[in-house]
């Protein structure tokens, strides 16, 4: 949702406008694929292309640990960083640590939205922000809020921390309905946040990446070519357990124009095409769509299973996680695979 002032009059005057994550889609439907037929024989399937896993890369096993406790050393980050926890603990919540792969990822987004003259959640490669994060192998469970200022002078002479703080104050100002911003920043499942910013040709982009971690590690492998099938294991916090998981198949990420970007002012979580559930769990159906005991779990918190990527797309998992005498699952990790065709008719990264 973006919210901007009239353009304005004034050379040095500068424009804010900031967009936060839609809200996370639980009702979901299936498309089941049904038998085609012709003639006294049964027509043969097409032939189906060889696919391969474009990213993330995965020639060696992809391991992401919970993060060290660090603090941030850019005097811009640390102001935002510090404003956010004294605004979390004034409302009662606990302070979030610093994650600085999740601000990698918000410096890269930043400076190429910089690059582009773009704002809001998208860069022109059209990939969603939820699968920029997992793809660069940031598995915790994403929020994002971004902050743009403009100015029709040849630079911005303000000081960047006073832009990447107003910006967070209007935020944090917020009113209902209109508060999504300030829900994001008030988050109570999350647990770590990157902050990432660029400035340049008179503009200034500021990112939070707002993490939800429930995982002491998350690691994917590749077991088998074509198609692809990926190991999937990892070991639960001591309060967490797994209980179950969802996997969505949408389509891959199209080019987007410097506009259309622009215009993509809030986003969600695509909606599950299946779910997987522990082995010796009972019978469940998970958010209406099908599901399997797939998951092996151990009695130290590990937990394995497999994914047999069989169809190109963003291949995007959410990892449902429990507290002891909380309320219910809610989503602690993101893991994504963008499945492509393999050969010469596979995109060029």
């Amino acid at each position: 949702m973006w919210r901007e002032k009239p353009p304005a009059r004034h050379a040095r005057k500068l424009t804010r406008a900031f967009v936060t994550l839609g809200v996370l889609v639980c009702a979901v439907s299936c498309a089941g694929r049904g038998p085609s037929s012709g003639g006294n024989a049964a027509a043969s399937p097409p032939a189906r292309p060889a696919l391969r896993v474009r990213a993330p890369d995965l020639g060696l096993p992809l391991v992401e640990e919970t993060p060290a406790l660090t603090h941030p050393r850019d005097p811009v980050k640390v102001a935002v960083f510090e404003r956010i926890n004294r605004d979390r603990l004034d409302e009662g919540l606990r302070a979030v640590a610093w994650d600085e792969g999740a601000a990698r990822v918000a410096d890269r987004f930043c400076a190429e939205q910089v690059r582009e003259r773009s704002r809001g959640h998208f860069l022109q490669d059209g990939v969603p922000p939820y699968a920029r994060t997992a793809l660069a192998g940031v598995l915790g469970m994403q929020s994002e809020n971004s902050v743009s200022w403009t100015t029709t002078a040849p630079e911005i002479r303000e000081p960047l921390d006073r832009l990447a703080l107003l910006g967070h104050e209007e935020m944090m100002g917020e009113r209902p309905p209109h508060d999504g911003h300030r829900k994001t920043i008030l988050d109570s499942d999350a647990t770590h946040v990157g902050v990432g910013y660029a400035a340049g040709e008179g503009r200034f982009q500021m990112a939070q990446e707002f993490m939800s971690r429930r995982f002491e590690r998350l690691a994917l492998s590749r077991l088998d070519e074509d198609p692809p099938i990926v190991r999937v294991a990892g070991r639960t916090l001591p309060t967490d357990r797994l209980e179950f998981v969802t996997v969505a198949i949408e389509p891959p990420p199209a080019r987007l124009s410097r506009e259309e970007a622009s215009a993509r002012s809030s986003y969600g979580y695509p909606r599950p095409s299946f779910a997987l559930a522990p082995e010796n769990s009972r019978a469940m159906e998970v958010a209406g769509v099908g599901t399997r005991n797939a998951i092996r779990l151990r009695r130290n918190r590990e937990f394995s299973f497999h994914i047999s990527a069989d169809s190109p797309g963003l291949w995007t998992i959410l990892f449902y996680t429990s507290r002891r005498k909380a309320r219910a699952p809610v989503p602690g990790g993101v893991a994504v695979l963008w499945v492509e065709a393999a050969g010469p008719e596979a995109a060029r990264p």
